[in-house]
């Protein structure tokens, strides 16, 4: 057997399995979220993402403990490139085994885990996509602030119904649990609707509120790109004047009138949103399409909208004759 998280070094495999800490994650998400504030929404959104992270890796734990042994693969493989021939059954061993450089990508990246479970057909394409998006959404929402703060709650909403799904999804290898506080031991399956315990689900309200913020991102790109070209004085033609000088306020210009072409496709993928009700990873899935997309024009947006500030404070001081 080989053990692939830090928690198998425990002294017996049913010691390894503990799921009662997470029924407390799982009663602090849920207050957080009934809260109503951002700062609530953002803590949820951290701790959804952890248990997330724990149920995929003990997934992983659990699709890996019983491959063979990376030193018996090892003499396979010798035996095989020396000329020798291995069945086919041994072949498919050999060469689908995970050896231990892919076993710590995975312990260290999410992208990782998803990508070996999709393999794995634990997950499909559209959930991995929406899983990896998220945990990113998480890095947004807590290290760099970005995130757009009426689209967290939502974003808690979509999550808790997905870790929800994967906690009554996942198989652990040993079903005897042992704890060392009074509390009762639960399973996974045990934990599985508490996440959505209260929760009106309705798959048509949710993609309006995602078909509401993909509009409006799309209609900040579009005044800003309005704004870029009258600052370059655009012509009919879509010519920029030849007089403005090449420095990086015009490359930050010319950036944002660029994508005028891609604005119709961008707002016919927001309104799309709308019909995205058979599912929720059918929904997330085009809203986070449309999301990469639209993000790496917002730091143009962002910046045009602080140098227009900073312009307009300028003219408001001179006037006042600061």
């Amino acid at each position: 057997m080989q053990p692939f998280a830090s928690d198998w070094d425990r002294e017996t495999i049913q010691q390894a399995e503990q799921w009662n800490w997470l029924a407390v994650e799982i009663a602090e998400i849920r207050r957080c979220a009934a809260a109503g504030d951002q700062a609530h929404d953002r803590l949820a959104l951290i701790l959804l993402d952890h248990l997330v992270e724990v149920v995929i890796s003990r997934e992983v734990n659990a699709q890996l403990a019983f491959q063979i042994a990376d030193s018996t693969i090892e003499e396979m493989r010798e035996f095989r490139d020396s000329g020798g021939q291995l069945p086919e059954e041994l072949n498919q061993l050999v060469d689908t085994h995970i050896g231990p450089d892919r076993r710590k990508a995975m312990d260290n990246h999410l992208d990782e885990k998803t990508r070996f479970l999709r393999q794995r057909g634990v997950l499909t394409d559209q959930e991995r996509s929406v899983l990896n998006r998220l945990h990113q959404y998480r890095n947004a929402a807590y290290h760099r602030d970005t995130l757009e703060p009426d689209l967290i709650a939502d974003l808690v909403l979509a999550y808790r119904l997905l870790a929800d799904d994967l906690l009554g999804r996942h198989k652990p290898i040993a079903w005897t649990m042992a704890s060392s506080g009074p509390a009762p031991v639960v399973t996974p399956h045990q934990l599985r609707g508490q996440l959505t315990e209260g929760v009106d689900v309705d798959l048509k309200a949710m993609a309006r509120r995602f078909h509401d913020h993909a509009v409006k991102r799309v209609e900040a790109v579009a005044a800003a790109v309005v704004v870029a070209q009258q600052l370059l004085g655009v012509n009919s033609s879509g010519e920029a004047d030849a007089s403005v000088p090449d420095d990086e306020m015009a490359r930050i210009l010319t950036g944002l009138s660029d994508v005028s072409r891609q604005l119709p496709s961008w707002m016919r993928q927001a309104e799309g949103l709308k019909s995205k009700t058979s599912s929720l990873t059918g929904l997330l899935d085009p809203f986070i399409n449309l999301d990469r997309s639209l993000s790496r024009i917002e730091p143009s947006v962002r910046r045009l909208d602080m140098i227009l500030e900073w312009w307009e404070q300028r003219r408001i001081d001179e006037l006042r004759g600061k």
